[in-house]
């Protein structure tokens, strides 16, 4: 059996591979002395070699769009560093603003570029721009409080920008001429626009839209005549994959998720690509990690038939493919495919099944429900089901009522269904396991993270025997403290967040948060609980989880923790992903009665790694 550090923390594995401007070098990550690190290898034909790398406080990295420069971010402070010649640094980080993310790089070393900034308040950022160096800074545009988000020209002025309205409406204006702004579209809470130019004069727009239907889809946009075409749509599943490999360039290859992922393609180089990614004959996932500023070579992290993903940099002028880093290890075989699961009232449940290559029926089975709930899970390799499938146990993920990715409708049947009809459709996910033979009475665990530890809290409350065991992670517990104490940087999109849990303001509306808020119902819970969370968690509060376990101990239920320090919403660092994955293997095997590693001494020396 694997240990739990090949799925968690292989100290051989490379991800993030990004081409520079013109793809006669590479940047990536990896690990040196357990520490991430970003390596510069060049590429000529051949797996490159790094030639210099750098570590320490490095968080990010990204290249330069005009030359093969480096851009470090260490801490607080943005670094440009020549790889040639690694040991000069200039700082380049955007002077005079404590908080600062760029939105639009320079085109050239004498150009500027766009930064939004939250000085002035957490709640919504004010638009700048700064010379390349992070010199000259200059205020663009000072948010009244409204404006959600802006869309630069190619000379980085504001030519869009989406606005809130005090009724819930989102404005989205353009600048057409001078600084006349016009109002392009007008989109209710339940609607989507997503707009980006495609010329450098920001006379053309491509979008995904859902105005007028149900599915989202890729539409050209015509500004002055305030009409969208459809370029590519389904009656089936949204359109969210629209790729550029060239951001100032139209939209390359349109990825349909309709359970195995179908390319379109809408160029030469998505043709291309598409070309080389389907001479394989297998079901392929991918997402683009990097592409040089042509457009022409693409690094992708590629896998197979759901199988562990591998670094491959593609020229799609030669058609030429070079596999990047080391061949993965291979995992012990499972099978992973799309499915529909039937709810009790006639709605299709998309979902994602992946079981153990010598799977025989009646086995121990984890339901798990993602968060968000504005997300969905998608078919292809996910870590965490391949770890609990080498474990011996069916996994099934549920895309539950008020998913994304299938349509206004399915989305909105979800609005202020927790506790009610998203609980529902857990239930008979567990079910369909149990009436097709895959999952043994007795031997279910549900899963979740943020929103989905919602769940599959409110999960333990009900039909008691259905499931022996949850696991939480990072859980929203307190639904009326959570509503209340949302982060402020949400200030702009209360009312999409109130589409799900309604106004805690509104009496019936805070009625129902009190009900079906997990924390409140704890004398009806069942079975034994893993519970996780970041303190550093600026999200949901980790006082949410060490008040539930507190709660859960008292009503005498079995209750294992692990609280991770330096840790938010989500984990980023090895160690709390391996402690995790350790401890979900050692409790499922103790309550649903799968397998575990008796002794992994990778993970008990990652309690002394520094």
């Amino acid at each position: 059996m694997l240990s739990a550090s090949r799925f968690y923390a292989d100290p051989h594995a490379t991800w993030g591979y990004e081409p520079s401007f013109d793809g006669t070098l590479v940047a990536w990550w990896g690990t040196k002395r357990g520490r991430p690190t970003v390596f510069v290898g060049r590429t000529d034909n051949k797996a490159p070699k790094p030639f210099v790398s750098f570590a320490g406080s490095v968080v990010h990295f990204s290249w330069r769009c005009y030359e093969n420069r480096l851009l470090l971010t260490e801490g607080d402070r943005l670094l440009e560093v020549d790889p040639i010649n690694p040991d000069k640094r200039l700082d380049v980080t955007p002077q005079g603003l404590q908080s600062w993310q760029i939105i639009a790089e320079p085109s050239h070393a004498d150009g500027r570029q766009a930064v939004i900034s939250y000085d002035r308040t957490p709640a919504f950022a004010d638009l700048f721009e700064t010379h390349a160096d992070g010199t000259g800074r200059r205020l663009l545009e000072e948010n009244s409080g409204r404006t959600e988000s802006w869309l630069v020209d190619a000379d980085q002025q504001p030519c869009l920008r989406v606005e809130r309205g005090d009724d819930g409406i989102r404005r989205y204006v353009v600048r057409l001429a001078g600084d006349r702004w016009n109002e392009l579209a007008a989109l209710r809470p339940d609607e989507t626009l997503i707009v980006w130019r495609v010329d450098a004069s920001a006379t053309r727009y491509e979008a995904l839209s859902n105005r007028g239907r149900d599915k989202l889809s890729l539409v050209c946009f015509d500004p002055s005549a305030h009409t969208e075409t459809t370029i590519v749509g389904s009656e089936e599943v949204d359109v969210v994959d629209a790729i550029r490999f060239n951001p100032a360039e139209p939209t390359d290859l349109v990825v349909l998720r309709n359970g195995f992922p179908q390319l379109i393609p809408l160029s030469e180089r998505g043709a291309a690509l598409a070309e080389l990614l389907g001479n394989a004959g297998r079901h392929v996932d991918f997402d683009i990690t990097g592409a040089s500023r042509d457009g022409n070579v693409i690094a992708a992290s590629v896998s197979f038939d759901a199988q562990p993903p591998r670094p491959i940099l593609y020229d799609l002028r030669s058609k030429s493919v070079v596999r990047l880093g080391k061949t993965p290890q291979a995992l012990p075989a499972a099978t992973t495919a799309p499915i529909e699961i039937p709810a009790r009232d006639g709605e299709k449940l998309p979902g994602i099944l992946t079981l153990p290559a010598r799977s025989a029926g009646h086995m121990p089975a984890v339901v798990i429900a993602h968060g968000g709930p504005a997300k969905h899970d998608r078919w292809g390799f996910d870590r965490d089901r391949a770890f609990l499938a080498s474990r011996g146990y069916a996994v099934l993920s549920v895309n539950y009522r008020g998913s994304t990715g299938f349509g206004k409708r399915f989305q909105a049947l979800g609005f202020q269904q927790f506790g009610r009809t998203i609980q529902d459709d857990i239930a008979d996910a567990a079910h369909f396991l149990i009436e097709e033979g895959i999952a043994a009475p007795g031997r279910l665990a549900i899963q979740g993270e943020s929103f989905g530890g919602t769940i599959a809290a409110l999960a333990m409350c009900r039909d008691p025997n259905l499931f022996a065991a949850a696991i939480l992670d990072y859980p929203v517990l307190d639904l009326p403290f959570q509503m209340w104490n949302n982060p402020a940087a949400w200030a702009l999109f209360t009312d999409q967040v109130e589409q799900y849990f309604g106004n805690p303001a509104n009496s019936s509306d805070a009625a129902a948060l009190r009900e079906f808020s997990p924390t409140n119902q704890v004398a009806r819970a069942h079975g034994a609980f893993l519970l996780t969370a970041g303190i550093a968690d600026p999200i949901v509060g980790v006082e949410q989880t060490i008040r539930y376990e507190a709660a859960l101990k008292k009503a005498g239920r079995p209750v294992t923790s692990l609280y991770f320090a330096g840790e938010g919403h989500g984990y980023t660092n090895w160690r709390s992903r391996l402690k995790r994955a350790r401890a979900i293997e050692l409790f499922l095997a103790r309550f649903i009665g799968g397998e575990a590693k008796k002794f992994d001494w990778r993970t008990a020396l990652a309690n002394y790694w520094k």
